[in-house]
């Protein structure tokens, strides 16, 4: 049985056959330790206060916070948690945003405790949790070793093979390494700042080590339209159109919003010289963005090791998009909503120049007398 966190409205009272018409939030905690799982929802429900939940597109593990009542002094004592417990949490939604929606179901999925928090007045307790599950080692063992003629992909799988994680490689491009070195550094510390290097996002998530291309995500067509509050009669394209395809999420209830433009470090192209040494032949390549080339802007000069012009050419753009990511990026708050998690892409519309599509790169749920969302946005940049 869940945890009941809120009520659309928490003064009505329901009458016999009405309670689940209620919309309502819930949360589900299973507490996982030497094999066995425990569903601890009914045991903490009288003393839950709220749980916020983050969810990182790339370089940060997702966590989790979990805030309880402890005026009985439980948790510094019989109900400490055990070191290397984990919580599977679950947020849950009844009816929330229409009468007939029915139950949906947001798994957020282990988390190792990472920390637990007693403090005092009012005496609660703060359990939180790291997405980074058995990973000691990844983080806090330095290594100093080299590959040589050897792929990215083939670094990231060794790094995950000796870590017992499973690899999710999703990069179109074979990036090939001449040599790379792992000087006094931890795997992890090692791995981010390599995938950085080559344009690749990375994140370790539960027992997965996951390498992507970010330029991908950032293709896909959006999944949810947000729309300024007084365009909340304007139809969607697609309503316009006819289309029949399924239709993307609309939603129009914003409780706060915010955007920036950034006018330094943003450039029109990046330009890539390279010579191995004296007697080689010199290697360059420039990359333009799509979408400035009619606009006057800055060069980006930088001077990485490549081996052929199409190589080149790769780096460039990766480090031109690398540089311009950021030049457009907002944040939001609503009504909580489980589609809104990070590496979707959602269409905003109705805020002037700010309109397009931007990629989630950070979704917080946070759940305690209701629920609500947040999410961090950025631009997708067009053809790079």
């Amino acid at each position: 049985m869940s945890i009941l966190l809120g009520l659309l409205d928490k003064t009505a009272a329901l009458t016999p056959g009405t309670e689940l018409l209620a919309a309502r939030a819930y949360l589900t905690l299973v507490y996982k330790h030497k094999g066995k799982d425990t569903d601890l929802s009914d045991d903490i429900a009288p003393y839950f206060l709220s749980l916020s939940y983050t969810d990182n597109l790339s370089n940060s593990a997702d966590d989790v916070t979990l805030t309880l009542e402890d005026r009985a002094a439980l948790w510094s004592h019989e109900w400490m948690p055990d070191r290397g417990a984990q919580l599977d949490v679950t947020i849950q939604t009844l009816n929330w945003d229409t009468l007939i929606e029915g139950l949906k179901t947001l798994p957020l999925g282990a988390f190792e405790i990472d920390e637990i928090e007693l403090s005092s007045l009012p005496s609660v307790v703060q359990i939180k949790g790291l997405s980074i599950i058995g990973t000691a080692q990844l983080r806090g063992v330095e290594h100093n070793r080299a590959w040589e003629n050897v792929t990215l992909q083939k670094v990231c799988q060794d790094i995950a093979d000796a870590n017992g994680l499973q690899l999710f490689y999703d990069c179109d491009d074979e990036i090939k390494l001449e040599r790379t070195e792992q000087n006094y550094q931890s795997d992890l510390e090692f791995l981010q700042k390599l995938c950085t290097d080559n344009g690749l996002a990375l994140k370790v998530a539960a027992d997965k080590l996951i390498v992507f291309d970010e330029y991908k995500y950032e293709s896909a067509d959006p999944v949810i339209i947000i729309r300024h509050p007084r365009m909340a009669a304007v139809p969607t394209q697609q309503e316009t159109a006819g289309q029949e395809q399924p239709q993307p999420v609309l939603i129009n209830k914003l409780e706060s919003y915010l955007f920036k433009v950034k006018t330094r470090d943003v450039y029109k192209s990046c330009h890539l010289k390279y010579q191995k040494g004296k007697k080689d032949a010199v290697i360059e390549a420039t990359f333009t963005a799509p979408d400035k080339k009619d606009s006057n802007g800055l060069t980006l000069e930088i001077s990485d090791q490549a081996d052929s012009i199409p190589e080149a050419e790769r780096i460039a753009k990766k480090k031109l998009r690398d540089k311009n990511k950021e030049e457009i990026t907002g944040s939001m708050t609503m009504r909580g909503n489980l589609n809104l998690v990070a590496g979707i892409v959602v269409q905003i519309e109705g805020f002037g120049q700010f309109d397009g599509k931007f990629i989630i790169t950070k979704a917080t749920h946070d759940l305690s007398d209701g629920y609500t969302t947040s999410i961090d946005i950025r631009r997708c940049l067009n053809g790079y």
